[in-house]
């Protein structure tokens, strides 16, 4: 017997990617059931080809943040037309747990004790469990087996330019990317998650030294802090910020021996594709957000007010000073204690071999 299921999860890109093993637990109890989606634009590409889903939902991001009915209602009636059989929130929200109930389906699981849902978890599990296990005890309710934590991520196949070509020919697998910005959504704005240019140069120039060249990762608003970079190591980097979509990023990170990152979207695409990687946290909890994987490693700040930032709008930070805590040499030596176990060296070297001879 099949039936219409509805997930919601409306921010942001890494959280959203963090719900897809509940995806996939999902189809696999029942591959005849049907998964719809219902989330915003800027998130919509960690769904991207998700081979799970019949069908996603997207809103524009100021219609859900700026809870403009007006605008959403539309959907809304839209979604109430089919007819589904359960509801799934991935969120303690009591206004999306609202719109779960104007959308309406016999059972509607979420966390918190929100009378629009009639299947309440304990929100408890966010504050102690990795991100995705925590979403995962919402199949509980519904008596759905869980089927582990690791991500679904579709990549994006793109063109390798003549120059980046040229640039991967001279380091060949001894390539790394780092990202350097984020911290920005279009709900909120921590930016105090970034470690600062500073930190990534020191860090860039004693990997340097061993012979690594690097890729610069980001979206437009990551620009300055890249050139920043590029302006300080010259021709050892190639900038790609604002260049491609997440989805392609995933392609070009693939490029990549090894991945270094604050705590943002590109952090939880990384693990999603196996890449070695390396993630520094601050404000934010690495307990929540990291897997507890071979080849992922973190760093949380050690100053005694880290962490301080859970799922909330961040309240702001006057002394931010917990990313200023870790030095240069506390990266680099989990850098070098990945780069020695070669966990991505094969795949690495077969990959950007293809893309060579595409060229």
């Amino acid at each position: 017997m099949s039936s219409n299921i509805l997930l919601i999860k409306t921010h942001a890109f890494g959280d959203v990617l963090l719900t897809t093993p509940a995806i996939r637990a999902i189809y696999k109890n029942n591959p005849a059931n049907k998964i719809y989606y219902f989330t915003s634009k800027w998130s919509s590409g960690a769904l991207y080809n998700n081979p799970y889903i019949a069908k996603t939902f997207v809103l524009d991001d100021d219609a859900l943040f700026g809870r403009k009915l007006y605008k959403i209602l539309p959907l809304i009636i839209k979604l109430r037309r089919y007819k589904f059989e359960s509801i799934i929130v991935f969120s303690a929200s009591k206004f999306i747990h609202f719109l779960s109930w104007l959308i309406g389906a016999p059972n509607r699981v979420g966390f918190g004790n929100s009378s629009f849902i009639n299947h309440k978890v304990n929100p408890s599990v966010l504050q102690n469990h990795y991100a995705a296990g925590a979403y995962n005890t919402l199949l509980e309710p519904l008596c759905i087996p869980c089927n582990g934590t690791k991500l679904d991520f579709q990549i994006k196949e793109v063109c390798i330019p003549e120059n980046l070509s040229t640039f991967l020919k001279k380091y060949k697998s001894n390539v790394i990317g780092l990202f350097c910005g984020g911290g920005k959504n279009p709900r909120d704005t921590v930016l105090v998650k970034q470690w600062g240019a500073k930190k990534f140069i020191e860090l860039a120039k004693l990997l340097s030294a061993d012979g690594y060249g690097f890729l610069l990762f980001g979206s437009i608003d990551d620009r300055k802090v890249n050139t920043t970079l590029k302006d300080e190591l010259h021709d050892a980097v190639f900038d790609l910020s604002g260049q491609y979509s997440f989805n392609e990023t995933g392609y070009l990170m693939k490029l990549c021996r090894l991945f270094v990152t604050n705590d943002s979207a590109p952090f939880h695409i990384s693990y999603a594709l196996a890449i070695p990687t390396v993630c520094i946290f601050g404000p934010s909890n690495s307990k929540l957000l990291s897997p507890q994987l071979p080849f992922c490693r973190y760093i949380q700040s050690r100053v005694e007010c880290s962490p301080c930032y859970g799922n909330d709008i961040f309240i702001g930070c006057t002394n931010p000073i917990c990313m200023e805590n870790i030095s240069a040499n506390d990266v680099y030596k989990e850098c070098k204690s990945l780069l020695s176990k070669n966990f991505n060296y094969e795949n690495v070297i077969r990959f950007v071999g293809t893309q060579q001879q595409r060229t």
